[in-house]
């Protein structure tokens, strides 16, 4: 399952140079969107990035009206794992 992540530019460019993230949140977690692009998760930053991750590791946070859903993702879970910059 292919997912998005919305960041600041700065974020981005750190989380692709080190292939691996931080969880802000506190929970060893990360969030993601299914939309690439518009949806409820374009407040949360300009830059995307894109990760494929297995659909057992991908956990329903929220869901949306227009199919939008949001996912929670363990660090552990994406660790190896390619990150991609989309925008």
């Amino acid at each position: 399952m292919k997912l998005y992540h919305r960041t600041t530019e700065a974020a981005a460019d750190a989380i692709v140079a080190a292939q691996s993230w931080v969880s802000r949140e506190n929970t060893q977690e990360v969030y993601f969107s299914s939309a690439q692009s518009g949806g409820e998760a374009d407040g949360y930053g300009d830059a995307v990035l894109s990760v494929d991750v297995p659909d057992t590791v991908a956990h329903l946070d929220d869901e949306f009206p227009d199919g939008e859903q949001h996912f929670r993702v363990s660090i552990s879970d994406l660790a190896g794992r390619v990150v991609t910059r989309e925008r």
